[in-house]
């Protein structure tokens, strides 16, 4: 140890230095305090023995220096005095003396003294190893954290990228759509998918749970849901003998999605589905639900309701899947959402449902598709308030707008169409 020895008695500064120094320590000698505490600026001394009594500056003084200022670690210091009183012990302790040592020094008894100090600077010395360590892990933990946050976003990009392109582009039909994942990656996907001249294939699921799990789930059901004429999409299937692909029914297209889903089941999970095929020249609406909302009709009057449809979710076990129609006539709108609207929840727990939904849609059939949409939105939004989001929220909308319709209408000029009102004509 380095130790700074203050003593004003040369005699005694000089044999307890030559002892300590027999012990193994570094001694920095000062003849007076005012000289230790200048020593004290610019040599790192972890232990100070000083005399009580010295010109210039006491050892009291000395002691209320360094326990006023920061070394950077902690300075051990014990008092050599001759006094004997309580009193004056008292204060060197109230000061912030560590120990004391009365003159004559026994050298025994110092190096008893000695003993905490050393316990104390190498518990400071384990504390700083083990600090220098923590501080290493915390460094790579971020440096993880931050590496995990970059490829978290960078997934994200690439998820929703398989999200609805320019959906307002195809003739006959205004679509809409909202999609706001809860974490970085999501369970829920959608999408329009036009198939042919006059066919639009419309699908949403929701994974359950949340999470990279998840959202894989979810971007391999995607890929299943392509529109390319492939085997590697359910929504085509290849004629016997031919190279030519034939549409799938919904029934059949969610049938061959669970079966491939079930057979490589390796967990728990599942997602819910709807999944429907738009002719975009009649208005036939041709669907399947597997566990997943109904879409809601909201027909020309301008009145909401749910359409007929269930099923097992997808990845649980073989089943059949029941396909339905509806006939849209011009201005009929669908709706199509995730359990994350009607289970969203405001401060006081309390779901926002369907019933809301319905009152909110049929409040709103004279605006355009994509202001209901959002409408519908901001009514979720404003209902959760502060309330924590603890699921994704994923909303499509579309309206039946026909172009024999909008001729008809002289409506021809080709911007977004609103027809409730025209329907009812």
């Amino acid at each position: 140890m380095k130790i700074l020895l203050a003593d004003d008695d040369e005699i005694s500064r000089i044999l307890l230095q030559f002892q300590l120094e027999e012990w193994g320590h570094s001694v920095v000698p000062a003849e007076n305090g005012l000289q230790a505490w200048e020593l004290l600026q610019t040599t790192e001394c972890q232990i100070v023995i000083t005399d009580w009594m010295m010109p210039e500056m006491s050892g009291i003084e000395l002691l209320r220096k360094i326990r006023s200022s920061d070394f950077g670690g902690y300075v051990y210091v014990i008092l050599l005095t001759s006094k004997s009183d309580k009193k004056a012990l008292v204060t060197g302790l109230a000061e912030g003396a560590d120990d004391f040592l009365t003159k004559p020094v026994d050298p025994h008894e110092m190096q008893a003294r000695l003993q905490p100090s050393m316990r104390i600077f190498d518990l400071e010395r384990r504390l700083a190893e083990r600090n220098r360590d923590l501080e290493s892990r915390n460094q790579q933990l971020s440096e993880t954290n931050a590496r995990t946050k970059r490829d978290l976003n960078a997934a994200a990009q690439i998820q929703q990228s398989l999200l609805p392109g320019r959906v307002q582009d195809i003739p006959g039909v205004q679509f809409a759509w909202h999609y706001s994942p809860c974490n970085e990656l999501a369970g829920d996907m959608l999408n329009v998918l036009p198939l042919d001249d006059d066919h639009i294939g419309i699908y949403m699921l929701d994974v359950s749970g949340h999470g990279v799990q998840a959202s894989l789930m979810a971007v391999s059901a995607c890929q299943s849901l392509a529109c390319h004429k492939d085997s590697s999409s359910v929504l085509w299937s290849r004629r016997d003998g031919s190279s030519t692909y034939t549409l799938n029914s919904p029934a059949l297209a969610v049938e061959l999605l669970n079966s491939r889903f079930v057979a490589q089941a390796s967990s728990e999970q599942y997602f819910t589905l709807v999944y429907g095929i738009l002719n975009s020249s009649s208005g036939e609406f041709r669907y399947t639900v597997a566990g997943h909302p109904a879409p809601i009709h909201i027909s020309a009057g301008g009145s909401p309701h749910y359409v007929p449809g269930d099923g097992l979710p997808v990845g649980i076990v073989e089943t059949p899947y029941e396909e339905h129609s509806i006939q849209l006539e011009p201005g009929e709108r669908l709706f199509f959402y995730s359990d994350g609207l009607t289970e969203s929840m405001n401060t006081a727990e309390e779901l926002f449902g369907g019933n809301r939904l319905l009152r909110a849609l049929e409040s709103d059939f004279a605006t355009s598709v994509d202001a209901s949409l959002k409408k519908i939105v901001d009514v979720v939004s404003n209902w959760v308030g502060d309330a924590p989001i603890h699921d994704d929220l994923s909303l499509l909308a579309l309206e039946f707008c026909p172009i024999s319709h909008l001729e008809h209408a002289n409506l021809g000029d080709g911007r977004a169409c609103s027809l409730m009102s025209l329907a009812r004509l």
